[in-house]
């Protein structure tokens, strides 16, 4: 129980925030959509403007279209003879830095098709690694699709600040409709689609060493894993050297009374 309470007074000396250790991890990212047509838009640069939607990882999966909020769509009338479907979709990756492979930014589109006539429809993306449950990361505006119409095919970049590990990932696009209450159709992006894997890293992983460097020689405060550990070293140290100076007089007799045997 004294060790514990040391422990605990350490932290607060090094300036924890004891609250936030206990904090549910997050997920950090910021994306930007478009009409894949509109030259005018460089969604790179839309990106660096936004700021970075901060979330709880889920520990279970997101049904939005089971939702209190979808439900409250129920009294939208539905068109029954419309039938939607995601007729091609793929994800490019962006960002690499270190070169191990994991991305820290992606590049999703998908071209919806509706059988009849023409609809207003918006997205929502979700990411799941290695079968985990699936969280949304981001939502479209509102756009029209038209038929079988190519050219209204949507895009959407992201990248992942913090709370994607590195690992093998999957992506959930759902479309949904003005004119009906909930989801219309719905495609996976995984290894069985696209006939390889999705490879992703958030941005704190990529670039490893400039992360560490900067953690371990500019910390300030007492934030930093490294200064812990380097706090609790130096407590050993001084505990085992106060240790040594105790035994150290009675070694000393020791050798005094022998050498005044005769």
């Amino acid at each position: 129980m004294k060790t514990f309470g040391i422990i605990l007074l350490s932290l607060v000396l090094l300036g924890f925030d004891l609250p936030a250790l206990a904090a549910e991890p997050q997920q950090s990212s910021r994306s930007a959509g478009k009409l894949r047509l509109d030259q005018e838009t460089d969604l790179s640069q839309v990106l660096q403007q936004r700021e970075p939607v901060v979330k709880a990882r889920p520990t279970e999966p997101e049904n939005y279209a089971a939702s209190g909020a979808g439900q409250g769509l129920a009294g939208i009338a539905n068109r029954h003879d419309q039938l939607f479907e995601v007729y091609d979709a793929d994800v490019a990756l962006i960002s690499d830095i270190d070169g191990d492979g994991y991305h820290h930014a992606i590049n999703v589109y998908f071209d919806v098709d509706v059988s009849y006539d023409n609809a207003t429809v918006y997205a929502k993306l979700y990411l799941s690694r290695e079968g985990e449950p699936w969280s949304q990361y981001y939502t479209t505006d509102l756009f029209s699709i038209h038929g079988v119409d190519v050219t209204d095919t949507y895009e959407v970049e992201t990248e992942l600040l913090e709370g994607y590990p590195p690992g093998y990932y999957d992506i959930l696009i759902e479309i949904y409709s003005l004119d009906h209450a909930y989801m219309v159709t719905s495609e996976v992006l995984d290894y069985y689609y696209l006939g390889r894997d999705i490879m992703i890293e958030d941005r704190s992983w990529d670039d490893p060493y400039e992360d560490y460097y900067y953690e371990e020689y500019h910390s300030h405060g007492g934030g930093s894993i490294a200064s812990l550990l380097a706090f609790f070293l130096i407590i050993q140290v001084v505990i085992a050297a106060r240790g040594a100076l105790a035994l150290s007089p009675c070694k000393n007799s020791e050798n005094k009374k022998k050498n005044k045997l005769p």
